[in-house]
């Protein structure tokens, strides 16, 4: 089968995967019914992956893919996307339209299901938390204030973000304001405490970028 079919197969495959998990959970979605939304035989569909947890840690790594890919669309589509605040406004969003990453991010074993309790999904979510390394090269670019410690920039941005997806577990969806509203409060508070004295969006942008490749190609990486 040529390269590209293959490709479109697998992402035709893939995407089918994502959205019966999301809406059934991993527990009670089967091969078949993978294959039946994807359009293509239970055959077709065991030449990809052997088993489940094996098309199940593939759809993880696209889902990651698709995020940061949707994440820096988003920067870029935006004229001051590469400011601090509004670049993490941008993460949240897009991290808000990925359900399967969503539930990686706080271990919602309604979606996850038995992957979670025989994976350990610490190599997937360590790469979704703003880490030091990126928090210093923030810091050297004058988007993030240096009076912090990056570990502790990166502690807080990080518990902001758990905080938010998990909140339903306590404040019930109805009496949350919506999440967009939430956000540009989060702009305005990371703006005020966080932000450094530089307001360059093109540095920004560029520490950005810089992120997503690493990031992109530890999954390169992996594949081989």
């Amino acid at each position: 089968m040529p390269a590209a079919k293959s490709n479109h197969r697998r992402n035709q495959i893939l995407q089918a995967a994502s959205r019966l998990i999301a809406h059934y959970g991993f527990d009670k979605t089967t091969m078949e019914d993978i294959a039946r939304e994807a359009g293509v035989s239970k055959g077709a569909l065991y030449l990809e992956w052997p088993g489940k947890h094996e098309l199940f840690e593939a759809l993880l790594v696209h889902e990651m893919r698709r995020l940061l890919l949707d994440f820096q669309q988003r920067v870029e589509r935006d004229p001051q996307g590469g400011q601090i605040a509004n670049m993490y406004r941008h993460a949240l969003l897009a991290l808000r339209d990925n359900p399967l990453v969503s539930a990686l991010y706080t271990q919602d074993s309604r979606v996850l299901g038995d992957y979670i309790k025989r994976q350990d999904t610490s190599r997937y979510t360590s790469r979704l938390l703003v880490g030091e390394q990126a928090v210093r090269q923030m810091q050297a670019a004058g988007l993030l204030r240096a009076d912090i410690r990056p570990e502790v920039i990166a502690y807080l941005m990080s518990l902001i973000a758990v905080g938010l997806l998990q909140i339903s577990s306590i404040i019930p969806t109805a009496e949350q304001p919506p999440l967009e509203d939430v956000a540009d409060g989060l702009t305005r508070l990371i703006q005020g405490g966080l932000a450094g004295p530089g307001n360059d969006s093109a540095a920004g942008r560029e520490a950005a970028a810089k992120i997503i490749d690493l990031i992109l190609q530890q999954y390169n990486e992996e594949e081989k």
